[in-house]
């Protein structure tokens, strides 16, 4: 293994990205742990209506400072991961393609196993995906990508013009999911081609910005009265039968699909917090396609997006030697936080609760206006973290670092942790209040980051991240930390 392509020893890691790592995986189970307590199917709703007093700030404060933050961080942390993976394998003159491609199908496998044995939350599925993605962006023809666009988005065309006409019924909406990520992607491919550093950075901007800027359009455009309002509205508008009828169909569609989506709360509400393992396994088996299906488009977007931003980071150097760009991370810093965070405050001020019927373009313009500010916030708390770390204040965030080097494995301890907690099929502590929620998490997260340096001083990797790496590099690496070698 000498002269092939290895896993980055512990000398070789940028302890940066170890203490932003750590850092990241707080703020993920901050957010999580509301959801080891609500239903996934509600993660959409924003604050819970019943939430009052503490629990309504507590909730307040994650919607604001740390909803979707984290997430956003650990994708741009996974993209660097990828860079330095690359940037090693060519200065070793070796393959990339083959161990990169066994590190996405294991991942996929720890998310698979994730979401139906522990908990349906889960983000390694959608990571997964993204990786494929960011391997096909990298290493894709543009034209071959952009031809195959152009036929499936014309084919849907055909088949949507036939279908208008009555000529035939045929499966065109296929065609358009097909074509228009292929059309993204190989519009990504070409500016990668055309500037390879810059292209990183503006085409992870445009692929994380782009749906935010599309959400807000569409709360602006959608009508802003109620559902009675608009139901009113459209039945006065109807002059003849048919067009009564047609309106009156719609009506009970709309109505029954927010049933539907009642049902399916309260359905998932009951068989997690009073069915057994059994019940609760059955149930994330049934719902695992629908997700995989939602992750498409997530990772399409936003988790590629930030995948190619965090590249960015390795490529040019700026997480490499961080001292050397204090000054970047230092605006980071003052520019990031004030407006992502200005960003969130002010969508959070528009709404921070869905009311199915009542405020959905208000509640859809708001979630985009935060989403953008994520980002900007993410980047903010990256500058910080980065500028302590480099600071006579070092030591202050030095302990996230172990937490970081052990991230998958911490990751999924979370869940086990969380769900065994929470589920009726463990302790049954479902429905604890938002601020004992956060006090759950700090309390657990501070046992991890010991457990993470006890294990660290004895051992080279995470048990996880050991698995992970014998599977990336068909190797197994000695874990134990006698068997290493000096720097």
């Amino acid at each position: 293994m000498s002269e092939s392509l290895r896993p980055v020893a512990v000398h070789e890691r940028i302890a940066t990205l170890d203490v932003v790592r750590g850092f990241a995986l707080l703020g993920i189970f901050l957010m999580n742990v509301e959801f080891f307590n609500r239903p996934l199917a509600d993660l959409d709703s924003g604050l819970p209506l019943n939430a009052t007093g503490i629990d309504y700030w507590a909730g307040w404060f994650v919607h604001v400072f740390v909803r979707g933050k984290f997430w956003t961080m650990f994708s741009l942390l996974f993209g660097m991961g990828f860079a330095v993976m690359l940037t090693r394998a060519e200065q070793a003159g070796r393959d990339f393609f083959r161990p990169y491609l066994r590190r996405t199908l294991a991942l996929a496998m720890f998310g698979a196993l994730h979401y139906i044995f522990l908990w349906a939350g889960d983000i390694l599925l959608s990571y997964a995906m993204g990786a494929a993605f960011l391997m096909v962006v990298v290493n894709g023809r543009p034209k071959w990508l952009l031809f195959l666009a152009v036929i499936a988005l014309a084919s849907a065309a055909v088949m949507g013009a036939m279908t208008a006409a009555g000529v035939a019924k045929l499966p065109w909406p296929p065609f358009v999911a097909l074509g228009a990520p292929l059309l993204l992607f190989g519009i990504v491919a070409w500016v990668l081609r055309c500037a390879p550093l810059t292209g990183l950075r503006n085409a992870g901007l445009v692929l994380y910005l782009l749906p935010c800027l599309l959400m807000m359009i569409g709360g602006v455009l959608s009508p802003q009265q109620t559902q009675g309002e608009r139901e009113r509205a459209a039945m006065a508008g109807a002059k003849t039968p048919a067009e009564k009828a047609k309106v009156r169909e719609s009506i009970d569609n709309a109505a029954k699909a927010r049933k539907e989506h009642a049902e399916e709360i309260a359905s998932e509400a009951a068989t997690l917090s009073r069915g057994s393992y059994a019940d609760v396994v059955g149930w994330r088996m049934r719902h695992l396609a629908k997700q995989l299906g939602q992750d498409a488009f997530f990772s399409a977007s936003f988790v590629l997006g930030m995948f190619l931003f965090g590249a960015w980071f390795i490529r040019s150097g700026v997480m490499v030697n961080p001292v050397v760009h204090l000054d970047l991370f230092r605006k980071l810093a003052w520019f990031g936080l004030p407006l992502g965070l200005g960003l969130s405050l002010v969508a959070a001020a528009i709404a921070t609760t869905r009311l199915p019927g009542e405020n959905d373009g208000l509640f859809t313009f708001s979630m985009g206006l935060g989403m953008a500010g994520n980002l900007a916030a993410c980047l903010g708390y990256v500058g910080v973290l980065v500028l302590l770390f480099h600071s006579r204040f070092r030591a202050w965030v030095a302990p996230f670092a172990p937490a970081g080097r052990m991230a998958l494995t911490n990751y999924l301890a979370q869940s086990l942790v969380g769900t065994t907690f929470f589920y009726g099929y463990g302790l049954a502590h479902w429905g604890m209040g938002r601020a004992q929620q956060l006090l759950f998490v700090l309390a657990v997260f501070a046992v991890q980051i010991a457990i993470s340096h006890w294990w660290l001083t004895r051992f080279r990797y995470g048990p996880l991240e050991w698995l992970w790496r014998s599977a990336t590099y068909l190797h197994v690496p000695a874990m134990r930390q006698r068997n290493m070698q000096p720097a």
